[in-house]
């Protein structure tokens, strides 16, 4: 499996795979020696048993769409049920499978490539997929998510890594969380917005001010301002060494932390803090989301602004 590295000034190193354009490493020089911010198998050939869509780009379309029923224009789709009666991340067959290809390599920038059939995972297609990871002397990683397709379709992917910012990898407990978000979506039993968006200020969801995760499960997508400029979320070290920023000009952001990790791992090893819009949006009134099209094709931004103590 091929494995592409970005390098900066700033003693940042990243490892992307071939395989769903994933993130595996990435490395920064801390003091005299170098912190690893992501959950990460050992080796690359791991990730082809992978089961929790470790750092890979998700989709077409992220997070869950109910009973993978899919309305464009009068026709139903009924995508992939690959999480019981639903769909998870486009499906077993998504994104994060994908062998990608370089469209482009420079020292600290790549950009990758891959075409998905029609019917893959029950979408219209064929769609054309682009990543572009950029990263700066100033430790910011930008990521652009870009797809065409000539047939109406639903796109929306984002990128699932699972940061740890500690030392010793242990849980991500003593991390503390900031969320700039007044809203947040209520689920079912099976993690299926139920279409309520109540405001996060005195609930348990409200993270406005920066509180130790400590015991608090979240699986749930939170409004953001989608300002690629503004901060969604921010998530500090336990040792305050490292604070890590992520922002979008996705409307959404779903955070997870990742109770349902299993070995190699324990549970709650790692956080995921994923934009992307509203899960089931298609199936939501008045959830926002967009249908790719030929005269309207798809991009996103992500970035994420890592920032060092002293």
């Amino acid at each position: 499996m091929n494995v592409f590295h970005l390098t900066n000034k700033a003693g940042d190193q990243l490892s992307i795979l071939e395989r769903g354009a994933a993130m595996q490493h990435w490395s920064t020089a801390l003091g005299n020696s170098n912190r690893e911010l992501l959950l990460c198998y050992p080796q690359p050939e791991d990730y082809g048993q992978d089961c929790f869509y470790l750092g890979a780009l998700v989709g077409p379309y992220a997070n869950r769409i109910s009973k993978g029923r899919l309305m464009i224009g009068q026709r139903l789709y009924q995508l992939e049920q690959n999480e019981g009666q639903n769909q998870l991340h486009g499906g077993s067959s998504g994104l994060h499978q994908m062998n990608w290809h370089v469209v482009e390599q420079q020292t600290s920038k790549l950009v990758l490539g891959c075409e998905m059939a029609d019917g893959q995972g029950g979408y219209p297609g064929p769609v054309s997929f682009r990543i572009t990871y950029q990263l700066s002397d100033q430790s910011i990683l930008d990521v652009l998510l870009e797809a065409s397709s000539d047939v109406t379709t639903l796109v929306g992917p984002t990128l699932h890594p699972y940061f740890n910012l500690s030392a010793d990898k242990a849980s991500i407990n003593q991390h503390q969380l900031c969320l700039h978000a007044a809203h947040y979506a209520v689920v079912d039993a099976q993690s299926i917005p139920t279409g309520q968006l109540p405001k996060v200020q005195g609930s348990a969801m409200d993270f406005s001010c920066a509180k130790t995760l400590n015991s608090i499960r979240l699986d749930h997508n939170f409004v953001v301002n989608g300002n690629l400029h503004q901060p969604a979320a921010e998530l500090i070290s336990p040792d305050g060494l490292l604070r890590l920023k992520v922002s979008s000009d996705y409307p959404g952001l779903q955070v997870y932390t990742g109770d349902h990790l299993s070995g190699p791992f324990k549970s709650r090893q790692g956080i995921c803090l994923e934009p992307q819009f509203f899960p089931d949006s298609p199936n939501q009134k008045g959830f926002p989301f967009h249908f790719t099209s030929p005269g309207q094709p798809f991009k996103a931004r992500i970035r994420y602004q890592l920032e060092k103590a002293g």
